[in-house]
């Protein structure tokens, strides 16, 4: 099972980026899955589709193999609050063709609750 120190330096080798943001959460999963979920998002918004399908895969490859609380959290921290929808002057229906099937399926039946 892939844990939390597994998934923080992927995320930091990958997007070096928000190292610093993470940092900052001092060693808090959910607040770290913010943090991935928020840079995710804003690459969505600005359709940069290389990254986005590369965190998506980091989401989904944690979500599949993580212990308890990575999948809790992936589920609820990053994949629920995920925005596809479309507005006037963004594009995002085009992610939720590279989202993966098992995310999609939290999504929808999160989503379908409300």
């Amino acid at each position: 099972m892939m844990h939390r120190s597994e998934l923080i330096k992927e995320l930091k080798d990958c997007f070096p980026e928000i190292t610093k943001d993470l940092n900052a959460e001092e060693g808090l999963l959910a607040f770290e899955v913010e943090v991935f979920l928020r840079y995710t998002q804003n690459c969505i918004d600005r359709a940069d589709r290389r990254s986005v399908e590369a965190c998506f895969e980091i989401a989904r490859k944690y979500y599949v193999n993580g212990n308890a609380r990575m999948r809790d959290a992936i589920d609820t921290c990053f994949v629920e609050s995920l925005n596809f929808r479309d507005s006037r002057k963004i594009s995002r229906d085009w992610a939720w063709d590279c989202f993966p099937d098992v995310l999609k399926e939290l999504y929808t039946r999160f989503h379908s609750r409300l």
